[in-house]
């Protein structure tokens, strides 16, 4: 019996020191990281378009019932165009006071790549198109690397209710 236990129990050892070799590959992460900028600027469209900021922005104040094809007409004014995150190394402000201001949360806008409005714009390179689905109230962020190409992300979500204000 002595032998039996001292098989099993070796057993055991060495399935207990599989898992541990295997462990690592359990928490290995494969998933693409491609499109980082495309990334970084639907996460700008994002924060632009989420309820705190839109509360802060002159949006409310030109739009009081606040829909998505309103939001997005009023991002590529003049007036939302002034609102928009600085561009990642851009002349704007220091190398300090750019820290400080990625401390506050603000995202930057990736150098190269440029948002645009319902259309690709196949002139120029690498972008984010932006657009609604009035039905559903959400917005669309579509990233193309090449215009000419489809987008290779593509990322909707729904636009907060904004009641208006007195």
């Amino acid at each position: 019996m002595s032998v039996g236990n001292e098989q099993a129990n070796k057993i055991y050892i060495w399935l207990a020191i599989g898992f541990i070799l295997m462990l690592p590959f359990f928490f290995y992460d494969s998933s693409p990281k491609d499109n980082v900028e495309l990334r970084k600027g639907i996460a700008v469209v994002r924060y632009m378009s989420a309820q705190r900021q839109l509360q802060r922005s002159s949006f409310l104040a030109t739009y009081p019932g606040g829909t998505p094809e309103q939001f997005l007409e009023w991002l590529f004014s003049p007036m939302g165009a002034a609102e928009w995150p600085p561009y990642e190394g851009g002349l704007e402000f220091s190398p300090e006071e750019e820290k400080m201001v990625r401390k506050a949360g603000m995202p930057f806008i990736p150098a190269g790549l440029l948002l645009v409005p319902h259309e690709p714009d196949t002139e120029k390179g690498m972008q984010v198109v932006i657009s609604f689905d009035a039905e559903t109230r959400s917005l669309i962020a579509e990233g193309y690397e090449n215009p000419s190409n489809p987008p290779v992300l593509v990322k909707e979500w729904a636009f907060p209710e904004l009641g208006g204000r007195d």
